[in-house]
């Protein structure tokens, strides 16, 4: 941490009692972080953003110039659900992003992802030096030589299992069950048991030892094949440790952590929606193709969307 960050962090100012806002749309919440850092209780960088959503909301504004996340009115304007955090990535203020997410959200590979941020000389437009299929599968990969004004960003991906707080949670009601009534206590025991049974699968795999009290998060390591599992234990103390390295954190919890469904086979019939499947899947290339063959990808893949469509 430079003796600059140590002074801005010094001077910061706190807040009477911890603010939540609550917002419908994701990128409505944009606003308030910008007024805090404008007010001086959030330094204006090296900030880490914890994400708790179904969706990553990693994408970024596709013809957006990148000069328009300094004029924050515009900027405001210009974002959806989707695609707010990494224009605040480019402007400096977010740092690190932890997402975690329930199991059934796999849109970019878990581990450590460390990659740039910046702006794309040719188009002058937002890019990332990433290479996962989230990003390259939208377009926004460019190699680190057409970027400028880059920011480095750290992205965590952390799956959230929750049978994981099912045994705890057992010690829990032990010690309350004298106090509950005797209905409202079983209908408890039967949906702790649902839950658990659920999530069971695999479990006896699972050699790591829990800290009592603690619930604990599953990341994988980074796998260069699609056929490797590999998978470690990532506790909620060591998320504390990596916030700490911050200069301050926002935490951002969304409801369709907890639920989401798809509207799309709601609006389409089961065979309507097969197809817009094989429409849209997209499957990367082999590792050993360059990177002009990876553009050259996208460009044919662009103009056979474009024939299908005319």
């Amino acid at each position: 941490m430079s003796a600059d960050s140590v002074g801005e962090r010094a001077c910061l100012r706190r807040y009477s009692k911890l603010p939540v806002w609550v917002v419908e749309d994701h990128q409505e919440v944009l606003p308030y972080i910008y007024r805090a850092i404008g007010s001086k209780h959030l330094p204006a960088s090296n900030i880490s953003f914890v994400h708790f959503d179904s969706h990553p909301d990693l994408l970024i504004p596709v013809n957006m110039p990148a000069d328009t996340v300094f004029d924050k009115e515009t900027l405001f304007g210009e974002l959806s659900i989707e695609n707010w955090i990494m224009p605040a990535v480019y402007a400096g203020h977010f740092s690190h992003v932890l997402w975690l997410h329930p199991t059934w959200a796999q849109q970019i590979r878990e581990g450590k992802h460390h990659f740039l941020v910046g702006r794309d000389t040719s188009t002058t437009t937002i890019r990332v030096t990433s290479t996962d299929h989230y990003f390259l599968s939208d377009g926004l990969y460019v190699t680190e030589d057409q970027l400028e004004n880059q920011k480095p960003l750290q992205l965590d991906v952390i799956m959230v299992k929750p049978y994981k707080l099912c045994n705890n949670q057992e010690e829990n009601d032990a010690v309350s069950s004298a106090k509950k009534p005797k209905l409202a206590l079983e209908d408890a025991e039967n949906t702790a048991s649902t839950n658990c049974d659920s999530y069971s699968e695999g479990l006896e795999k699972d050699t790591v030892t829990r800290k009592k009290g603690q619930t604990c998060l599953e990341q994988s390591r980074p796998c260069f094949s699609e056929s490797q599992e590999c998978q470690t234990t990532v506790s909620t103390g060591e998320i504390l440790e990596i916030l700490k390295k911050g200069d301050a954190f926002v935490l951002d919890i969304d409801l369709d952590f907890f639920s989401v469904k798809n509207p799309f086979k709601e609006m389409f019939t089961q065979e309507e929606y097969k197809i817009l499947q094989e429409l849209y899947q997209f499957k990367k290339r082999d590792t050993n193709l360059t990177e002009v063959s990876f553009i050259c990808f996208f460009c044919v893949l662009s103009v056979n969307i474009s024939n299908n469509i005319l």
